[in-house]
């Protein structure tokens, strides 16, 4: 006898078959795939991205020990806390850093846009928020906020219409400037307290686009990001015993800083790179890539 279905059932039947579980859209949740990806924030990229090597351009020693506290800009010198005061110095190779005495970096709470309607912050507690001038209030409403998975001790930077911020979870994030969408993520395989910075070809007259740098909390190396979808573009590592001691500082165009210390604390020195095209095919390179001193030949006697 054939079975009869109610016209309730038929209807859960169907539904049934027509709704497909969240697990089949997206597939399995990972911590670098998530839901909310899909559909792709991002098109994709018409013709090749960047390609760039870092190239070491020399380095200026410092009076150490450096006190541990930020490096920055001022009036296009590097300000290095060392004991004793700031060394400040100009980012060329020769330069004698100048004492002054101790002083701290300018503090800005919120990132404005260059129009000057939104504003950006991030905070130790893991928040992301983004506010937008009112005319109404004449003042600053939310516009969107995010929280984090862990602790942002550092600003995050602009890049266009993109915000990239990077925190205690080991990633260095971006998302859309104007709503918070996320657009990728990177992990890095360490903390990162240390702000970061942003690098244009545009500076150096090339066409590479922007560059996000980041020096990992453990300081053994600085990394160039794709700003377009967070790939990793270059990497330069420091021989053994010597440490990043702050963020990368992009001054004169397109000259990168970096504070660093050796094996011993006194021993303290300015690393001056560049974001170069890689040379071409069998043009020996003038700098080792692991960022180790070129090596000097010695002189024979004869």
């Amino acid at each position: 006898m054939p079975c009869r279905l109610s016209t309730r059932h038929a209807v859960g039947l169907a539904l049934a078959l027509v709704v497909v579980p969240a697990s089949a859209q997206y597939g399995s949740s990972t911590p670098d795939v998530q839901p909310n990806n899909y559909p792709p924030a991002l098109p994709a990229r018409r013709g090749p991205g960047p390609s760039l090597n870092f190239e070491r351009l020399g380095e200026i020693a410092l009076p150490g020990p450096l006190t541990g506290r930020t490096a920055w800009i001022a009036d296009g010198l590097v300000a290095v806390p060392v004991e004793g005061g700031v060394a400040r110095v100009a980012p060329d190779s020769g330069a004698t850093p100048v004492m002054t005495e101790g002083s701290e970096p300018p503090a800005a709470e919120w990132i404005v846009s260059p129009n000057g309607k939104r504003r950006y912050r991030t905070t130790q507690e893991g928040l992301v928020e983004a506010e937008r001038r009112s005319r109404a209030r004449r003042g600053w409403s939310r516009s969107w906020r995010i929280v984090a998975p862990n602790s942002i001790l550092s600003p995050p930077v602009l890049v266009g219409l993109r915000l990239c911020y990077a925190g205690l979870d080991d990633r260095v994030t971006c998302v859309r400037a104007s709503n918070g969408h996320r657009l990728w993520a990177v992990d890095l395989g360490d903390r990162l307290s240390r702000a970061l910075a942003i690098w244009s070809a545009e500076g150096s007259g090339g066409t590479a686009g922007e560059i996000v740098l980041a020096v990992p909390d453990d300081g053994a190396s600085v990394i160039a990001l794709d700003a377009y979808d967070g790939r990793r573009v270059a990497t330069y590592e420091l021989p053994p015993h010597h440490h990043f001691a702050s963020p990368a500082l992009v001054v004169a165009g397109d000259r990168i800083a970096i504070a660093r210390k050796g094996y011993d604390d006194r021993e303290a020195a300015l690393v001056l790179l560049r974001l170069t095209p890689p040379a071409p095919t069998g043009t020996p390179s003038a700098v080792p890539y692991n960022g180790a001193p070129p090596l000097i030949p010695e002189p024979s006697g004869r």
